[in-house]
């Protein structure tokens, strides 16, 4: 498989992160897949820049110009989903060869607006309280019980957190139907939830039912994050579903 043809992976952090949170998934990718996961405005290397939807879509849109014409896979996790999403119809039709959008098959309207808006003031608690230095140690911690290696865990902090963009990346988000967008893209898709993130499983079938060319799959007893949290297996998932696309 030639440079030209080897489908590349653009692999879409979630909000408050950076590109490195996705080291523990890319060492168990297929190597002959070639991989990009770039910070999204407002994260990482980027967060002295403010976040919004369509600046995180230029983001991507300039990844896949980077490396045309080669077929590219986005795939991206709660924010990251999103904007793998919203990102479709940016890129070319003959250069996308699929979408896998995990954490992401919720409008944020209603209850789970309302449960994003917790979320929110727990985070900027959280932020306010402990500072970034400490949240990063918080998280660390999290990670280790998930299984994360301490390097991947490292480079993640060491990429630069930002709690503060978490209501940018809400405000973003809230009061659109995604739906539509989904309705529109050719290319085959795969849905991907923790069975115990109750606010985009309860959306899912919502979703499902308006894609073209799609498949589920659901992580048993997993919440929210599922790329970290089961970052093994969701690069198995990876690895099988780009190993079935076929450029156009």
């Amino acid at each position: 498989m030639s440079t030209l043809t080897a489908p590349v992976l653009i692999l879409i952090h979630g909000a408050t992160g950076n590109g490195r949170m996705w080291d523990a998934v890319r060492r168990h990718l297929d190597p002959r897949w070639r991989v990009l996961a770039p910070d999204l405005p407002g994260h990482g290397a980027r967060r002295g820049e403010d976040f919004t939807l369509q600046g995180a879509v230029d983001t991507i849109a300039a990844q896949a110009r980077s490396v045309a014409p080669a077929p590219v896979v986005l795939a991206g996790d709660s924010l990251g989903g999103y904007t793998a999403l919203a990102s479709a119809a940016a890129l070319p039709r003959q250069q996308l060869l699929g979408l896998v959008l995990a954490g992401c098959t919720a409008n944020m309207v209603g209850g789970a607006l309302r449960s994003l808006l917790i979320r929110q003031m727990l985070v900027l608690g959280l932020g306010g309280l402990l500072g970034e230095a400490r949240l990063g140690r918080l998280l660390a911690k999290d990670l280790r019980k998930m299984g994360i290696a301490d390097a991947d865990i490292q480079a993640t902090i060491d990429g630069g957190l930002n709690h503060r963009v978490f209501p940018q990346a809400v405000q973003a988000l809230r009061d659109i139907d995604f739906r539509p967008g989904l309705a529109a893209v050719e290319q085959p898709v795969l849905v991907v939830n923790g069975s115990k993130d109750k606010i985009f499983v309860d959306q899912e079938a919502s979703f499902l039912a308006v894609a073209r060319h799609a498949t589920s799959h659901r992580f048993a007893d997993c919440e929210h994050g599922v790329s970290l949290r089961r970052s093994r297996e969701f690069a198995q998932l990876l690895n099988g579903f780009v190993g079935k696309l076929q450029p156009a």
